[in-house]
């Protein structure tokens, strides 16, 4: 008996980390990480060479995306030259492997 009343109780006292609490729930929490206001992009001066860059991409390579992406972000006037998926010879002369981008 005096064992089933001992369980009964360690029972119950460990129940009460399942319980929901009592205290009042804080609804003047900001959900956002900041308050000030943001300032809208601005992008910076065109940046154009004498010489424009040329790109060398594949159109869905990952990688060549975010060199592009890079390239329009800084405003850097490049020509692309978009390489086909069997072209072996152009990356080959011009880095010897068939990688993009170049």
């Amino acid at each position: 008996m005096k064992l089933q009343i001992l369980a009964l109780t360690s029972l119950l006292v460990s129940s009460t980390a399942f319980m929901v609490p009592t205290a009042p729930i804080r609804t003047d929490v900001s959900l956002f990480a900041s308050t000030t206001e943001t300032s809208p992009f601005v992008q910076g001066p065109r940046i154009v060479r004498d010489e424009l860059p040329i790109v060398y991409v594949y159109d869905h390579c990952p990688f060549c995306v975010r060199v592009r992406l890079a390239l329009g972000f800084k405003n850097v006037k490049h020509n692309v030259h978009f390489l086909q998926n069997d072209d072996i010879p152009t990356p080959t002369k011009l880095i010897g492997k068939k990688i993009a981008p170049i």
